[in-house]
């Protein structure tokens, strides 16, 4: 018998005594794209995407918080039955003895639920500190106190209520806009680039009648997100970073807010209600608007969901999902040809942050909105961040394989393409 293993990477020797004399372990799932293609104690590693699905009987998850993989592995068409969940308490093992060493068993399984736990006391020790470290920047927000300076972040209603009244431009900055900026790019979608680089940090502090810069409102007290959120933020914010931030922004300019794209996600999940609000705000933007898609050749905005359903029509320019900025007067050009008497709507990472401000300075009308549709489709989900088979998703790792996708309507759409395609 053959099978493989999910989350098992750290205890593949402890693994061989786990398994009865007739079990192989044929290879190791990991979503970790650094892993992809190697191998670990001479077991291969494939990603979730591309592993060979009818070499084993059975794949075996060993992580302790399994259910969002397992939903994964089952949107990716495997067979409910040829997945074990090590760690579900309700699984009999003595179901699966012709599998599994019952003792050896119950000891690994005593051991990853004594790792998880312990991670878990890390990770509360270390939000404790970053929450320590960060609340005199969350309490200005909240009490004004003006000796510590923050930067002016208006609130997401404003900055949509400002797109819909004025008909202006936006571009957004996240900390991956600051990271390339500061020579870090910390993505996969876009390396370092110095012309880039250099854009980003004019654009920051411009100032255009017909656009709006919008920059994470990270700074302070973070009112309304995810406590989760919050802990991450805080431990990306240390006080070496914010110093950078602010030698970067113009502490006197008021700031729109970039997360206007984040309609669920930084939120608390289970607040359904909230978010779909939120959605409905913004589809009144582009509300019978004659709408062009400046978009990754995976992204595929739209697609299999109603996000855009209200709009006038709908039209796509096809750009590289990586490294986009490379191919970025091709991506002007065409933007300059179709996008005239159109919203444009761009999701194309930092260089939708550029090619934004270049619209409007030409005139357009043209929205950065970054990951706006993957939001949409997380919320229809309601399970926060998740696994979108046809999309392509940067933030999470193996997700930017995707499956094709066969709309004619989605076919129909595409005016041209921009660079090479994947």
């Amino acid at each position: 018998m053959k099978i493989a293993t999910v989350g098992g990477a750290r205890n593949i020797r402890e693994l061989s005594g786990l398994f009865q004399k007739n079990v192989e372990i044929a290879f190791v799932i990991d979503n970790n794209v650094h892993l992809d293609g190697k191998q670990i104690e001479g077991k291969a590693v494939y990603s979730p995407y591309n592993f060979p699905r009818n070499n084993v009987d059975y794949i075996v998850v060993f992580l302790y918080e399994y259910e969002a993989v397992y939903q994964e592995l089952l949107d990716l068409g495997v067979d409910s039955s040829r997945i074990i969940n090590f760690m579900n308490l309700n699984l009999d093992l003595y179901g699966y003895q012709n599998i599994f060493h019952i003792d050896v068993a119950d000891t690994l399984r005593l051991k990853i639920r004594m790792d998880f736990t312990d991670k878990k006391i890390k990770t509360l020790e270390d939000s404790q500190r970053n929450f320590e470290r960060n609340y005199v920047y969350e309490a200005l927000d909240k009490f004004r106190n003006n000796d510590i300076k923050i930067p002016k972040v208006k609130s997401v209603q404003d900055t949509y209520s400002r797109i819909i009244s004025d008909r202006c431009s936006i571009s957004r900055y996240g900390d991956g806009e600051f990271e390339i900026i500061l020579g870090n790019a910390k993505d996969i979608y876009q390396s370092d680039n110095t012309k880039l680089a250099g854009r980003l940090r004019d654009i920051l502090i411009s100032n255009l009648p017909n656009h709006i810069v919008a920059i994470a409102d990270d700074y302070g007290a973070m009112e309304g997100l995810r406590e989760e959120n919050k802990n991450t933020i805080r431990g990306y914010m240390t006080k070496e970073k914010r110093e950078k931030h602010y030698a970067l922004l113009d502490m006197e300019k008021e700031y729109y807010n970039a997360y206007i794209s984040r309609p669920y996600v930084i939120y608390p999940h289970d607040d359904i209600k909230a978010a779909g609000k939120r959605f409905d705000e913004l589809k009144k933007i582009w509300e019978k608007q004659r709408v062009l898609f400046i978009e990754g050749d995976r992204t595929r905005m739209g697609v299999g969901n109603d996000l855009f359903s209200n709009a006038g029509s709908i039209e796509r320019i096809i750009a590289p999902n990586e490294d986009a900025f490379d191919v970025y007067e091709g991506i002007y050009k065409a933007a300059l040809t179709y996008g005239k008497d159109r919203l444009i709507l761009i999701a194309l990472g930092p260089t939708a942050t550029v090619l934004a401000y270049d619209l409007a300075k030409a005139g357009y009308w043209a929205l950065d909105i970054g990951h706006l549709d993957l939001e949409y489709e997380w919320y229809l989900k309601g399970r926060g961040y998740s696994y979108i088979p046809h999309k392509y998703n940067n933030e999470m790792l193996g997700d930017t394989h995707v499956t094709e996708v066969t709309q004619p309507n989605y076919a129909a759409s595409i005016l041209c393409s921009i660079g090479k395609q994947v």
